[in-house]
């Protein structure tokens, strides 16, 4: 099937750096935009020291190039490009990008019709907006702390993962330049796109916060993983994951793992009361988990019609049979030590990524665009003598 790409015409500048940004423009390109990377001349993007394998995966489909944005020949180099381009996503502080002459108001009189998204941890106004944040401050304003970790523990925890807050503002980065670019069918003007992280990662944590409204200020456990809902051990010393809430869930697990008594006890009905017995239940479930190896529960299991699946470390998931069959994972190219990045998450859509980083450098296309601008080999060449590009 030849691969779906919507976004195929789209041109989007990407003046961001690190995760947050990176992630959405990549998320685009896979879709088919093509996106111009701008760094600046003198390092580039922080990724490429903190994790040089983040960087790769983030920006292998895009054309990188760098200019000195200080420099005035460089901020006009800039606004020549964005009036060819049909989106612009930046992730500076509040009032960086006005500092350096390429916020929204510069940008839009240079392409009336530019799509500006300016991702920020939380927002463009407000009392917080000029205070730096990461990840963890995010999820701090928005609750997701205080429902995370250890509910003995009596203090919020950090939740050891994925940057939620950095790939919710990611996500729905993403989601509002798509919508903005399927509006201009009605309303061609330029549109100002104001993203938050914090206010991003407040629309995961919704879910919880109406359970907390209906029980009105639940304690911190019943948000957590509790009873038949969590993680086992099984003989073999492997993990799986058990994911019962519904009634007839539990009544198929306990009639597949021989705990027949269970299904019907009237104290184990319904999934609350299930989480209130986690005292009597976990230490049960746990003893139970111990009969079998984990390739045994997930056949039983699974035959019984049980949510139940294999915890993976990190150098495991990549093998797992069902994104393997799918096609999400390529294969690994044994002789140059790499591996085929995970295609966009639908089939038949999008392409995947990939590259080596030896071939990302700093400004590896900035030449080939200012061509394309018209301007001649000898002024690209004093350009480079002068570190604006």
């Amino acid at each position: 099937m030849q691969d779906y790409r919507p976004l195929r015409g789209i041109k989007i500048l990407d003046l961001s750096a690190l995760l947050p940004g990176p992630y959405c423009t990549m998320l685009l390109a896979s879709l088919g935009a093509q996106v111009l990377k701008v760094e600046s001349p003198q390092g580039g993007d922080s990724m490429r020291r903190m994790s040089p394998k983040t960087f790769e995966y983030l920006n292998a489909q895009k054309d990188l190039i760098s200019l000195d944005l200080k420099n005035p020949r460089g901020r006009e180099l800039f606004l020549d490009l964005a009036a060819t381009c049909d989106v612009l996503l930046e992730g500076f502080r509040p009032g960086v990008a006005a500092r350096l002459g390429v916020d929204f108001d510069p940008v839009s009189q240079a392409n009336p019709s530019i799509i500006y998204c300016s991702l920020s941890g939380y927002g463009q106004d407000g009392p917080y907006a000029s205070w730096p944040g990461h990840d963890l401050n995010y999820m701090g304003i928005a609750g997701v702390l205080s429902i995370s970790g250890n509910p003995n523990s009596g203090r919020p925890e950090f939740p050891s993962g994925p940057q939620y807050s950095d790939l919710a503002g990611s996500l729905f980065a993403a989601n509002a330049i798509l919508a903005a670019l399927l509006g201009r069918a009605s309303d061609p003007g330029a549109r100002f796109l104001d993203v938050s992280m914090s206010e991003s990662t407040g629309m995961l944590v919704m879910p919880r916060y109406m359970e907390f409204l209906h029980r009105g200020n639940p304690p911190k456990e019943v948000f957590m993983a509790r009873g038949p809902y969590g993680v086992f051990q099984a003989r073999d010393g492997k993990y799986l994951t058990l994911g019962i809430v519904e009634d007839h869930f539990w009544q198929n697990f306990c009639r597949a793992a021989g705990l027949d008594e269970l299904a019907e006890d009237p104290e184990l009905q319904g999934w609350l009361a299930r989480n209130q017995q986690a005292a009597r239940l976990i230490p049960l479930l746990e003893q139970v988990f111990q009969g079998k190896d984990r390739e045994e529960w997930l056949r039983l299991l699974s035959d019984a019609d049980v949510p139940v699946a294999p915890v993976h470390d990190l150098d495991q998931w990549t093998s797992d049979p069902q994104l393997i069959e799918r096609g999400f994972f390529g294969p690994k190219q044994e002789e140059s030590g790499t591996e085929v990045f995970p295609r966009f998450p639908v089939p038949g859509m999008g392409r995947r990524g990939s590259g080596e980083i030896q071939g990302l450098a700093v400004g590896r296309d900035t030449g080939k665009w200012l061509q394309e601008r018209g301007l001649t080999s000898k002024e690209i060449d004093s350009l480079r003598e002068q570190m604006i590009i």
